[in-house]
């Protein structure tokens, strides 16, 4: 009876720490771009920095939205680069910076689809993750996409 009982806890908790997960992003481009490529998965790169206001903003709040987690881990690879990181110079050189957040979204080989700057709000963010989850960057812009409603 008392290992039915640890088993069950143990199941519990486990269903627990699944439904509260974070997003898994991955810190390195390089296992990023490979795990995109097999899975054929849209990239997203979040650069931050430890020090960013607006990155803890989105960390504590947007983040932590079980629908964002939800959209991100179905539709893309995340990856949380560092900017001041050798991997942050390289997204700096072969896709841009604007400052910190920045977010790219990229195909699965890499290339560039849009990058946008700035802290997000649930709401918005997810909007601007269904636009590339659900393929809207192939038939219109940005802008029209946001005016349609």
């Amino acid at each position: 009876m008392l290992k039915i009982s640890k088993f069950v806890i143990v199941l519990l908790l486990a269903t627990l720490s699944i439904s509260f997960a974070d997003i898994h992003w991955i810190t390195d481009l390089d296992k990023g771009f490979k795990k995109a490529q097999k899975e054929k998965k849209l990239i997203l790169i979040y650069v931050y920095s430890p020090k960013c206001h607006y990155c803890k903003e989105m960390e504590r709040t947007t983040f932590k939205s079980k629908k964002v987690q939800e959209m991100i881990e179905k539709y893309f690879v995340p990856l949380k680069i560092r900017k001041c990181s050798e991997d942050g110079q390289f997204v700096k050189m072969e896709y841009g910076y604007f400052g910190t957040p920045t977010f790219h979204f990229l195909e699965p080989d890499g290339t560039k689809i849009k990058s946008i700057f700035g802290a997000w709000k649930e709401k918005e963010f997810l909007k601007i993750l269904e636009y590339f989850a659900k393929g809207y960057y192939k038939k219109m812009n940005m802008t029209e996409y946001f005016m349609r409603d």
